[in-house]
C-alpha cells in the first residue's frame, strides 16, 4: 500500500491490551498518519439475562473498570505516535466484533486492524473476534496472528542477548 493511501485514513483498532493489539495498534497508528484518526475500541461483555440485578451491575462496573485501564494504555501509546486530538477511544458493552464493526460503521472507518489470540482450531469452528468480524465489517480489516507477536517478541530477546 503506497503511502498515499496509509497517510489521512479513519482507523479502528479493537484494543484488548495483548501483544496481538499492541502490534494492531503500532499498524493503525502508521497507518492514521497525516491527518488521519484513530479509534481504540474495547467491548466488554455484557451481563445474560440470567444474572441477578446485583451480580449484572457488579459485572458491568467491572468490564467499565477494566476497559477503561486498557484503554488508557493504548490511549498512550497511540498518543506517542500521533497527535492527542487524532486518537479517539471507545468503551462499549457488547459483542466484540459487533461493537468493532458498529464504530467503523458510524465513524466512517477506512480501515479495521485487530490482533488475535489464537486459540487455535477447536475456537476458529466456534468462531473468533476477527473471523466474525471479517463477516461484519464495513470496510477492509487487517488481522494480526499470533506468530506475529511470537516472532516480534523472539527478535527482542535476540537483540537484547546480543546487547548483553
Amino acid at each position: 500500500m503506497s503511502d498515499t493511501l496509509r497517510s489521512g485514513r479513519t482507523v479502528v483498532v479493537g484494543w484488548d491490551g495483548f501483544d496481538t493489539a499492541r502490534i494492531a495498534l503500532a499498524l493503525a497508528a502508521e497507518h492514521a498518519r497525516g491527518g488521519g484518526r484513530l479509534f481504540c475500541v474495547h467491548a466488554y461483555a455484557l451481563p445474560d439475562g440470567w444474572m441477578t440485578p446485583r451480580s449484572a451491575n457488579l459485572m458491568l462496573q467491572e468490564g467499565m473498570r477494566r476497559g477503561e485501564e486498557v484503554l488508557e494504555e493504548a490511549r498512550a501509546a497511540a498518543e506517542a505516535v500521533l497527535d492527542t486530538d487524532a486518537v479517539e477511544t471507545e468503551l462499549i458493552g457488547g459483542d466484540a466484533a459487533r461493537v468493532i464493526a458498529d464504530v467503523a460503521t458510524v465513524r466512517g472507518g477506512d480501515e479495521i486492524i485487530v490482533g488475535t489470540r489464537g486459540f487455535g482450531r477447536a475456537r476458529a469452528l466456534l468462531g473468533s473476534v476477527s473471523h466474525e468480524l471479517i463477516h461484519l465489517a464495513p470496510c477492509p480489516v487487517t488481522v494480526i496472528p499470533e506468530r506475529v507477536a511470537d516472532r516480534a517478541a523472539a527478535a527482542a530477546e535476540g537483540s537484547a542477548a546480543a546487547a548483553s
